[in-house]
């Protein structure tokens, strides 16, 4: 097989790379950008060893292709290129793992090393944890995120009546067969961090007009002024799809006028538009930490389209008291940016609901079921404000199949249920 994947003549082709990086260039795993940008932090951080170019090489190509970093230890098993001939990737002279992480860590002045907890000093280019290697910004900015969601998580919010949250519950689930929504609901209203996550059809938007209408209920049974709610999508369209989502479901909801109004009287807007986008200012952005957003409760739809980059802007611009509620489908519609938030923050609650003792038992208070969770890992608090939503609403039960079937890669489960589910799908 040829090792070549890139006409000499290709604008992807740097005719000055030579060495390991031209090698690279010339199989179709870096581009040109990828070489220039790479050799010249190489040469601003001191750096010659050919090994520690291509990593930082690597580490750009990175948010191109949609991800924040690269791992050195897999790079080799993982990397593809986009060429229409075969390209033998095992052919190329990828470096022993371990001596190109060694080599990468004693690079000097090029590389920050590791997770400090504190000041991280003075910045570097890259930034090497373990053997994943970040773009500083994007370290930086994973970093931000956490700690941001973290505190939001840490601090439950005061004056939610369990009582008024129960009556709401059992009003505007009657009888419902699938906890979850329910559950959702009841978690964006006793935490700060919320999550309501799931496929096509499962009902978050449904979630969503319900999660509004129990917070105005909440502010009302306090004596206290409607919540500021702020809908929002990463695109027009998707805005436009939240906002009449809500309005679909206000006039059917069993709550009062004042509620329904509130409901029917909600815009949606871009996330852009609800930051304040500034093109031609250093901020870039007209709300962050130092001009937090007004409302009480910020709400975004179709979260699995936002980019690392724009989630640490949202959530440095949402108010330390304030509510924040993620929606959206993890396996679905991913950033056209670098990074998949959304992915990570739901994590292992993919598979079933990580909520601490103290946070299961007040959901079982107000919902009045008892919730069968697990403990999150490491015991953090993020956990405890997702839901998965599993059960499809839109649809029957053997597209659904299918398409978990799909989502994870599982033929023989696919076959299945393609199989035994004549009336609604064909094979």
């Amino acid at each position: 097989m040829s090792t070549v994947g890139v006409d000499p003549f290709d604008v992807r082709r740097s005719l000055s790379a030579v060495g390991v990086l031209g090698e690279f260039n010339a199989a179709g795993v870096l581009s040109a950008a990828d070489v220039h940008v790479a050799s010249r932090l190489s040469a601003l951080g001191g750096a010659a060893d050919e090994w520690v170019i291509l990593a930082a090489a690597l580490a750009v190509r990175g948010p191109r292709l949609g991800h924040v970093c690269v791992d050195l230890s897999t790079i080799r098993e993982t990397a593809a290129v986009d060429a229409e001939e075969t390209v033998d990737l095992s052919a190329l002279s990828w470096p022993e793992p371990g001596a190109w992480v060694a080599r990468v860590r004693a690079s000097g002045g090029l590389v920050g090393i590791g997770e400090p907890t504190g000041e991280v000093g003075e910045p570097r280019p890259l930034r090497l944890v373990g053997s994943t290697l970040y773009l500083d910004r994007y370290w930086r900015e994973e970093r931000q995120v956490a700690a941001d969601l973290l505190a939001l998580a840490d601090a439950p919010p005061s004056g939610v009546s369990a009582a008024v949250l129960s009556g709401g519950l059992e009003r505007l689930f009657p009888g419902e067969t699938d906890r979850r929504q329910s559950l959702a609901a009841a978690s964006a209203v006793l935490r700060r961090f919320a999550v309501v996550a799931g496929g096509p059809g499962t009902g978050k938007t449904t979630t969503v007009a319900r999660i509004v209408a129990l917070l105005a209920e909440q502010a009302v049974a306090g004596g206290a002024p409607p919540p500021l709610v702020a809908l929002a999508a990463p695109t027009g369209k998707a805005a436009a799809r939240l906002q009449e989502a809500v309005h679909e479901e206000a006039p059917d909801l069993p709550v009062s006028g004042p509620v329904r109004e509130q409901l029917l009287g909600l815009s949606a807007a871009t996330l852009h538009r609800l930051l304040g986008w500034r093109p031609d200012s250093h901020s870039r952005f007209r709300h962050h930490r130092g001009n937090r957003l007004p409302h009480d409760v910020v709400i975004v739809d179709e979260t699995s389209m936002v980019s690392l980059s724009l989630m640490a802007r949202l959530v440095e611009a949402v108010r330390p008291d304030a509510r924040l509620v993620l929606v959206g489908d993890p396996g679905q519609l991913t950033s056209i940016e670098a990074g998949a938030v959304l992915g990570d923050v739901v994590g292992p609650a993919s598979d079933g609901l990580r909520v601490r003792p103290a946070a299961r038992a007040a959901l079982a208070e107000v919902t009045g079921h008892d919730v069968a969770a697990t403990d999150p890992p490491s015991g953090g608090a993020i956990g405890d404000g997702i839901v998965v939503l599993d059960r499809v609403h839109r649809f029957g039960t053997g597209i659904a199949a299918v398409a978990e079937a799909v989502r994870r890669g599982d033929a023989d489960a696919m076959l299945a249920a393609l199989t035994g589910a004549a009336d609604e799908v064909t094979w």
